[in-house]
């Protein structure tokens, strides 16, 4: 099986979009919704709320600097929070 590579403007593009439009982040990104979907979840597993994988570094940069800029009551958005709001886990 072939990796799938995003570049950082998909990764960002993903996370500001795909909760409101799933089929623009496919059009835009020429990823699959399933390959999409993978990538979040590696971003799960990065946090440790996954048993996926070992998670892929720059995602999980990007997905960090994501929840510093939509903070919850002045915090940073949490790890399980993300986790939620993308449908990776249940709360």
């Amino acid at each position: 099986m072939e990796k799938v590579k995003y570049t950082e403007q998909q990764v960002r593009f993903i996370l500001d979009n795909y909760l409101k439009n799933e089929n623009l982040c496919v059009k835009e990104t020429g990823h699959s919704l399933g390959s999409i979907k993978l990538m979040l979840q590696n971003i799960g597993a990065s946090y440790g709320l996954l048993n996926f994988s070992e998670g892929n570094p720059m995602y999980t940069k990007i997905a960090n600097e994501y929840r510093e800029l939509n903070q919850v009551f002045g915090m940073p958005m949490s790890k399980k929070s993300f986790c939620i709001r993308f449908g990776l886990i249940k709360s």
